[in-house]
């Protein structure tokens, strides 16, 4: 019987003293020496048809072959000893002078294959003390070559990420331990060359940054919900400096291997001083554009004053009553355009909160679809409503409500043929509140949809009755909506119709009894 156990210390003392290569000769050596043996290899299989020899103890190298036959001799079993071993064509280079062969397969995650190990002449050895000495041999290939990877993975990050502009943090909350790169030491003022400084380093590092930044209210409410939520992830966190922005972004990273979070820190000073200039650029011409408007509608009122006071100085023709009326209507067009311009340019420069209320939508609905009534009938448009079938209390700001549905009922009555319905419907769909518009029009299409909300977009559906349109109600429809909480929601099929959808979420939506309406909304 062999004692394994002075095997194991031979193994140990290798590990100690030896590095690299070395050590895989070292443990090599001393398994011939331990088991008597002429041979030793360990075989990595790539896939079910092709090995690869990482090491033998013999010289020459071997080419890739064909694990046929060892996958044969490990399929019910681990270990294998053959004492009249025959290889066949595929094994014949690494064991054509073995009479006998033994073998245990390796199976990791990380490495599938098998340690080998031959005798040109008979050994006396017994079978188990043969695979006890292999499975001690076998746990040290697989450490050796899981080391080699681990520093071959390391080597491949340290490359990767040295070369990046971006700072990298990657912290191991298990190890309390992390990874830096190059970029991350200068940030955080960390010990030079040291990339796996300790979690408390980093901490500190960290910390020490955050305190230097102009926007420690903003900081610290992201970096409290970051404490609450271990499974937070950042988006546009701007940390801003005297003379540098950062961009952080971080996420946990949960595994069976790790368990942490990445950091990343980006300078984008440049791209943000140049947000901010073209902010500025953008609130001049907002406020050229509204200065214009203001200027334009003094003369534009002016003209009208004059056209309602010509037919005063005597008798008009029929053609010049046609032109002062078709006048009359360019300038109420220009009015309403000039109008539209001002209100949407509040609407976006404006940080003024709403007036937010509880309303009571049923009423609001009759009002707003009563006020189209004589513009639906000279289309010969029929006017349809459709309310929930109990009273609701919408939390909104009147107002803009008004104006949100306005518009959109505008567009379906200007775009619908003559004759045609259009619908007003306001439903309840799991405690949600949409209120929809639907017409029976020519519909979007598709390279239309793009333009639907953004500012003076003509689209290629025209008004049916040469109604005038200024290419900002969706504009402000939109911008509206976002300030009151809600979605805007499209769906159109060509010569079919369109139907804009408005939606607000569950907490802005409360239905009541009807007995009770006064009561809430006093």
């Amino acid at each position: 019987m062999l004692d394994c156990r002075i095997l194991e210390r031979n193994f140990q003392a290798i590990s100690a003293n030896e590095i690299g290569p070395r050590k895989m000769a070292a443990y090599a050596s001393e398994l011939l020496d331990f088991l008597q043996a002429s041979c030793c290899y360990v075989v990595q299989e790539r896939d079910e048809w092709t090995a690869t020899v990482l090491f033998s103890s013999t010289k020459g190298s071997v080419q890739p072959f064909n694990p046929g036959q060892l996958a044969e001799l490990t399929r019910s079993k681990a270990f294998f000893f053959d004492q009249a071993f025959v290889p066949r064509r595929a094994l014949k280079a690494i064991s054509g002078t073995c009479c006998q062969m033994a073998g245990l397969r390796l199976d990791n995650y990380s490495f599938r294959g098998w340690v080998l190990i031959g005798w040109q002449s008979t050994t006396d050895h017994v079978p188990t003390d043969i695979e006890n000495a292999l499975f001690r041999f076998g746990d040290k290939v697989l450490i050796h070559y899981l080391s080699l990877q681990r520093i071959a993975m390391e080597q491949q990050y340290r490359f990767i990420f040295s070369v990046v502009p971006q700072a990298v943090v990657l912290v191991n909350e298990s190890d309390d331990v992390s990874w830096v790169n190059q970029a991350a030491i200068q940030l955080l003022n960390l010990a030079p060359d040291e990339l796996r400084p300790s979690s408390v380093e980093v901490s500190t590092g960290m910390l020490r940054l955050r305190a230097q930044a102009l926007n420690q209210d903003a900081i610290n409410e992201t970096a409290g919900e970051l404490m609450k939520n271990p499974h937070f992830i950042t988006k546009e966190w701007i940390w801003r400096f005297d003379s540098q922005v950062l961009a952080v972004r971080t996420q946990p990273i949960f595994s069976p291997y790790f368990k942490g979070r990445i950091w990343l820190f980006n300078d984008v000073t440049e791209l943000y001083t140049k947000s901010q200039q073209l902010a500025d650029a953008n609130q001049e011409i907002e406020n050229l554009i509204s200065v214009i408007a203001h200027d334009l509608k003094s003369p534009l009122a002016t003209l009208s004053f004059i056209f309602s006071f010509l037919p005063m100085h005597g008798p008009l023709n029929d053609e010049q009553s046609e032109n002062i009326g078709y006048g009359q209507k360019t300038i109420k067009r220009g009015l309403n355009l000039i109008d539209s311009i001002v209100y949407f340019n509040k609407l976006i420069t404006s940080n003024q909160p709403l007036q937010m209320t509880s309303t009571e939508l049923d009423g609001l609905l009759t009002i707003i679809v009563d006020s189209f009534t004589a513009q639906a009938y000279q289309k010969e448009i029929t006017l349809h409503m459709q309310k929930p079938e109990q009273p609701v209390l919408l939390h909104t700001d009147p107002e803009s409500l008004v104006r949100i549905l306005d518009n959109l009922i505008s567009n379906a009555l200007k775009f619908s043929p003559f004759g045609r319905n259009v619908y007003v419907e306001a439903e309840l769909t799991d405690k949600q509140l949409a209120i929809a518009v639907r017409d029976e029009g020519p519909g979007i299409s598709p390279d239309d949809r793009g333009k639907l909300f953004k500012r003076f977009q003509r689209l290629s559906a025209q008004p049916t009755n040469n109604e005038g349109s200024s290419g900002l109600g969706l504009s402000i429809v939109k911008a509206l909506a976002e300030k009151l909480g809600a979605a805007i929601e499209v769906d159109s099929t060509l010569n079919v119709g369109t139907t804009f959808r408005v939606v607000f979420p569950a907490q802005y939506v409360q239905v009541i009894d009807p007995e009770t309406v006064n009561e809430h909304l006093l």
